[in-house]
């Protein structure tokens, strides 16, 4: 390799060190180690031959000496010059014989005009022939072990000289342009953002200028109003002199005396070189002095109001740094990796709507593979699934009652859901119409899988709940809350008791085991941590149906063939106080109406009594999918309902393109927006709106109308509505002190059982479907004591009437320690 050669080689050190990978990597190979080393030890082994032939030479060999070399490999020994491959080993044991023979002296060279004799000039060839031949024999060696092990060296070498070269012809000009042009490019990036950034500070600048004007002239409208010394008046003079012109205007760097209009003041001296911290003290008397109003400048004025409003930017800034800070999001469901345990009171068959709601949200939400959703469900031994599931459907394993459960949800949403499904073990109280936990819910959730927590109505779900709380198994919690159970209580004897009792203990846990708290509508009572959203949404087939029933009818025919309807469950507290008394107002003022009343439940034979007793056209038809066929072709859907929170039924009434009737409450303020949506006050208007509903065909629904009513809408208002900041996430000293007293009063089995409870449902069954409910339970205090013994009482037992003078005796007992043994002695005789 040429000198030119050698220097572009060394030129680019990313070539060398490329170069050098690829050498160390050719001479790594083992193989190729042991052969070389084998033909340097050859090597070797001939140079010592080679010396001592050179010493014998001089010195005179015998023949027997010669004789010993040619066995090594002369030139008269054919079958060495014929070998292909000489071994290591047999080489070595033959020099090291010949070394042995030989007697080697170092004897001085012979002078150059010393002339040999013809016999040494023969031994003399002889040798060089010879070690010719042996020379010869090593070459062949090396050749035949090389294409044994051989390796793409030569290759790689010419791919590593060739990258090297393209390299190394790249001029000194080039690679320096090549370098430089990223920094190059970062710099002109930093000097347009400097460029911005100096433009931005000069609109700042401006608007704090203008602002700082506005605020003054603002100040200057207050300030001339205020009244006597001693009054707020007295501030008058101390908000002149912090926010007056010469203030605002100086500056650490400002001349001895500014100037702005009639105003003047000195900042010279010393309280120049405070400027920055007399600009806080300034904002801090400001805030002082003036009281921030909610309202907006034009309202008061319009009003005419005493109130002050918001006086310049001083005032605001503060109190918008601190909002900012609290509203910061700090966990949110859009998050990937998320997993969310969708917690509920019900389950299907049951057709209620804390078992249809939960179910589709964790249908939607499952539908973002972002996120990992799981629903629990209870599970209900087999004599309370004969007395909640319709038409006498029981399961005898949770699997085969999720498998219903997926069916169900495949069929009313179109697709497959991929979202686990889990049971905890519950039991029914008639006396509640309610299913309650039995246990501790958490205990059925791996800890590695507690992250986010959706607890469908919260206060339902911990009444009772003795386990851990869920703020401190799961990082993330939202309760749902989707009955108005106060209307309930206040419905019953004693109800302004049971309803004043009721709102603090739903106060009380909500607030312990949530995070956060959605209401569908404020319909709900005040809740600590609580937020109002509809987060509920109608299944798509009810929406296909609107869609066909939008379409116009054949000449002559009528899209709905039928008229008014009533689906919900058959209980007074559902509506149906309401619907007889405005069906009997009704019918006395315009005649009776024909409507059928769809659904099952405790209070069924009551009600058809006092309907047949007032003489009105109300038909039962016991429970029935609002996605039944026959429900297509009715007209109006009536439900004057207050005590739900928001009806799903009302919903799914206006996606299937029906006239809704419902009335003037917070339960019914998103449907208002609909234009098939007909809200009454008075029963005068019900009637009206009925008359014109059943004569009038409803309007087809516009694209945003059906955009609101979907699950896709709805689960986009839940994940927004669910974000928690780092307020919310901070649980206060009272919250852990109510935990703890809940956590004591719950754990005591007498008072549990007095209250309703239930016998043995403190802790955790060994398995779920081990749970078997007690037969003697009655309700509690705050029960419906009637409906309770008319559940659990049998022919064979003692009367209804003796077991409710029992309870009676019960309920007027002092909370004492007579109050449980009266509550045993009922117990037993019941």
């Amino acid at each position: 390799m040429s000198d030119n050669e050698t220097t572009q080689w060394r030129l680019p050190p990313a070539a060398q060190k490329l170069s050098s990978g690829l050498s160390n990597t050719l001479n790594t190979n083992g193989s190729l180690k042991r052969v070389s080393s084998t033909l340097q030890d050859v090597k070797r082994n001939g140079e010592l031959l080679l010396n001592t032939a050179q010493s014998a030479l001089q010195n005179g060999l015998a023949a027997d000496d010669w004789a010993l070399l040619r066995r090594v490999g002369g030139p008269s020994d054919p079958s060495s010059r014929s070998s292909s491959s000489m071994r290591r080993v047999q080489s070595e044991l033959n020099l090291q014989r010949a070394a042995g023979r030989l007697r080697v002296q170092r004897l001085p060279a012979p002078p150059q005009e010393q002339q040999l004799t013809r016999e040494q000039q023969q031994r003399q060839a002889d040798a060089w022939d010879w070690l010719s031949a042996l020379n010869t024999t090593l070459n062949q060696a090396r050749t035949v072990q090389q294409t044994r092990f051989s390796l793409p060296r030569t290759g790689l070498e010419e791919q590593a000289k060739q990258l090297v070269r393209n390299t190394s012809s790249m001029s000194l000009t080039e690679v320096k342009d090549q370098l430089l042009q990223k920094p190059k490019l970062a710099l002109n990036t930093a000097a347009q953002t400097l460029e911005n950034c100096q433009q931005n500070l000069q609109s700042l600048q401006t608007n704090l200028q203008q602002s700082l004007a506005d605020g003054r002239t603002t100040l200057g409208r207050h300030l001339s109003t205020l009244g006597e010394p001693g009054s707020p008046g007295t501030s008058s003079g101390r908000l002149a002199a912090l926010l007056s012109p010469t203030r605002l205007s100086s500056s650490g760097g400002a001349s001895p005396t500014s100037h702005s209009g009639d105003e003047q003041g000195d900042v010279s001296g010393p309280w120049a070189l405070l400027a920055g911290p007399l600009r806080g003290r300034d904002a801090a008397a400001v805030e002082a002095l003036v009281t921030e109003d909610e309202e907006g400048e034009g309202e008061d004025e319009a009003e005419g109001s005493g109130r002050r409003r918001n006086w310049g930017p001083f005032q605001r800034r503060p109190r918008r740094q601190s909002r900012d800070k609290d509203s910061e999001t700090r966990s949110s469901l859009r998050e990937d990796g998320r997993q969310v345990l969708i917690v509920t009171t019900a389950a299907l068959p049951w057709m209620t709507g804390t078992a249809v709601n939960p179910l589709l949200r964790a249908a939607y939400l499952a539908r973002d593979r972002g996120r990992k959703v799981t629903l629990m469900i209870p599970w209900l031994a087999k004599c309370d699934q004969s007395k909640v599931f319709p038409n006498n459907t029981t399961f005898d394993t949770p699997e085969q009652q999720e498998e219903f459960v997926r069916d169900w949800v495949k069929k009313r949403t179109g697709f497959d859901s991929d979202f686990k499904v889990t049971f905890y073990p519950g039991r029914y109280a008639p006396e509640k119409c309610s299913i309650l936990p039995v246990g501790d819910p958490t205990q059925y959730v791996p800890d590695h899988e507690a992250d986010v927590a959706i607890l469908e109505e919260p206060e339902h779900l911990n009444w009772y709940h003795h386990g851990k709380r869920w703020t401190d198994k799961f990082s993330h919690v939202v309760g749902v809350v989707h009955t108005n159970y106060l209307d309930y209580a206040r419905r019953e004897e004693g109800g302004d008791a049971k309803e004043f009792l009721l709102k603090h203990i739903n106060s009380w846990v909500c607030r312990i085991h949530c995070h956060k708290v959605v209401k569908l509508s404020d319909a709900v009572q005040t809740l600590p941590k609580q937020t109002t959203e509809f987060v509920h949404g109608v299944a798509e087939s009810f929406l296909e149906v609107g869609k066909k029933k939008a379409e116009p009818a054949p000449e002559g025919a009528k899209r709905f063939n039928r008229g008014a309807y009533f689906i919900g469950k058959v209980v007074w507290g559902k509506g149906y106080t309401e619907l007889l008394e405005l069906m009997t107002k009704h019918t006395t003022a315009h005649g009776d109406v024909a409507m059928d009343c769809y659904g099952t439940g405790e209070d069924l034979q009551a009600v058809k009594d006092e309907a047949a007793s007032r003489h009105l056209g109300l038909r039962f038809h016991g429970a029935k999918d609002h996605l039944d066929e026959s429900m297509h072709e009715y007209q109006v859907f009536i439900n004057p309902s207050t005590s739900d929170v928001v009806a799903t039924t009302t919903a799914e009434a206006l996606a299937m393109g029906k006239w809704v009737v419902c009335a003037d409450h917070p339960s019914n303020q998103f449907f208002s927006q609909f234009k098939n949506c007909l809200i009454f006050k008075t029963p005068e208007e019900f009637s009206q709106h009925v008359e014109h509903a059943l004569s009038h065909e409803p309007h087809p629904m516009v694209p945003e109308e059906r955009r609101n009513l979907t699950w896709e809408a709805a689960t986009e208002r839940f994940l927004d509505v669910t974000e928690l900041t780092a307020k919310d996430l901070k649980l206060s000293v009272m919250d852990n002190i109510l935990y703890s007293a809940h956590r004591a009063v719950s754990g005591v089995e007498p008072i549990r059982t007095a209250v309703g409870a239930g016998t043995n449902t403190r802790d955790n069954p060994q398995r779920i479907i081990d749970y078997q409910p007690a037969s003697s339970d009655v309700g509690g205090l705050f029960d419906n004591r009637s409906r309770a013994v008319r559940a659990h009482a049998g022919p064979a037992l003692v009367s209804t009437a003796a077991a409710a003078a029992a309870l009676n005796a019960q309920a007027a007992a002092p909370a004492g320690s007579q109050l449980v043994p009266a509550l045993m002695r009922t117990k037993q005789r019941v």
